[in-house]
């Protein structure tokens, strides 16, 4: 009885995060998430979005409640100083085609806790997929790879990764093809999501969500989470970090692309519109 109404009250509050209509499924013997997510016909990491604790779970069981979404698009909830140029960058997309698909008439008239849908085939038309090691969001570098100043302890130590900062709740991109082998809640990297693919291992730290599951191989340019500002952080970013298999931290900046080679020109010939 607790059981069921705690799932309740989780779906009450999810249908009132999520405008997309959405539905219950009752997890069968032999089901994975990758297999629902198949069976629906939706990425996994949407299947993550609408139920966030399973990012974190070994197993799944017979008998568990999912909620399903109807479609597969990605929420955001637009803030303070966000104009549609800027929230289709973070996307690695195109704002005729977000406000096409979100009946948005005047880019120029977005409002706060407005509410777009972006759909996932939208998202990384524009992503590099081109180089080795792809930015995993666009937003601006605060903090770079070395000893610093550390903005909350205000002492010197070693920053073994690169920040980069952006609004609260934007996707975040899997720069390499790999192998999820960490989802977790730390201290001090808060909801992180750990990769490892050919000699090395690439962190993504600070998320408000992880929508990624251990164990799965994620594409280059998939969605693996959103961006927050959990565990120590003084505001919404990403800590991209890279590490030897051996755990010696490397400067991500000698393996990803001149930051103007994030985007890449998006091919005119996509169909778009709800």
């Amino acid at each position: 009885m607790k059981t069921r109404l705690l799932f309740f009250i989780i779906l009450l509050i999810s249908l009132s995060v999520f405008s997309v209509k959405t539905f219950t499924y009752t997890i069968q013997s032999g089901d994975s998430l990758e297999k629902i997510a198949n069976k629906f016909n939706l990425p996994l990491s949407v299947i993550i979005d609408y139920n966030p604790d399973y990012a974190y779970k070994k197993y799944i069981y017979a008998g568990e409640k999912l909620i399903i979404p109807e479609k597969a698009v990605f929420e955001y909830t637009v803030k303070s100083g966000d104009n549609l140029s800027y929230i289709a960058k973070t996307f690695f997309s195109d704002a005729t085609l977000i406000a096409k698909y979100n009946n948005i008439t005047n880019p120029n008239l977005l409002y706060i806790g407005q509410k777009l849908e972006i759909p996932y085939e939208y998202i990384g038309l524009s992503f590099n997929k081109n180089v080795d090691v792809s930015w995993p969001v666009w937003g601006e570098i605060t903090s770079l790879y070395g000893w610093r100043i550390h903005p909350i302890y205000n002492e010197k130590r070693f920053h073994s990764g690169v920040d980069i900062a952006l609004s609260e709740g934007l996707p975040i991109l899997a720069s390499v093809t790999g192998k999820v082998v960490e989802v977790k809640k730390d201290d001090g990297y808060g909801i992180y999501v750990k990769i490892k693919a050919g000699k090395h291992y690439y962190i993504y730290a600070h998320m408000s969500e992880a929508l990624a599951v251990p164990g799965s191989i994620v594409k280059k340019g998939e969605v693996i989470g959103r961006v927050g500002s959990t565990g120590i952080s003084t505001g919404p970013h990403v800590h991209f970090e890279v590490r030897t298999l051996a755990d010696k931290s490397v400067d991500p900046m000698g393996l990803l692309p001149g930051y103007n080679y994030a985007h890449v020109e998006i091919e005119k010939n996509y169909m778009g519109g709800n």
